[in-house]
């Protein structure tokens, strides 16, 4: 196993908990509860800004280790990946907006809208998964 396969292999592992971190915050906080909980709002967004990182790192692995072509902005590594077959369009079309949202969550959090932040949370996970399983099958 080279180095770089065997660093995205643990970014991977990373990613599967930082999932079901979410996807315990999720079953732990409806919305109303969510959106009134300050310890909850600040949990949430850690791990979705977590999350985020995670997958970009991993897909700017797979693109380096691929010498596929360079992204410009971090959506363009979800778009990327589509191109290269790692998974279908379909996933990179649900996954636009995802590395905008990262940056929001690490630098704009003054003006962040909670509501749709769990909206990231609730619609999110399905979407995380597919790519934490695409990605997987794809460095294997």
């Amino acid at each position: 196993m080279t180095a770089a396969k065997y660093n995205v292999r643990v970014h991977q592992k990373h990613l599967l908990e930082s999932i079901k971190k979410l996807e315990r915050y999720k079953n732990m906080f409806n919305r109303k509860t969510f959106l009134s909980d300050e310890i909850a709002n600040d949990a949430v967004c850690r791990a979705l800004g977590e999350t985020l990182e995670i997958m970009l790192t991993i897909g700017n692995m797979i693109i380096a280790d691929n010498n596929f072509r360079k992204p410009e902005k971090n959506d363009d590594i979800f778009d990327i990946l589509a191109e290269e077959k790692v998974y279908q369009r379909n996933l990179a079309e649900k996954l636009w907006g995802a590395g905008g949202f990262r940056n929001i969550l690490a630098h704009d959090y003054v003006d962040l809208d909670f509501n749709i932040v769990y909206d990231y949370l609730e619609k999110g996970i399905p979407i995380f998964k597919k790519y934490a399983q695409y990605t997987a099958k794809f460095i294997n």
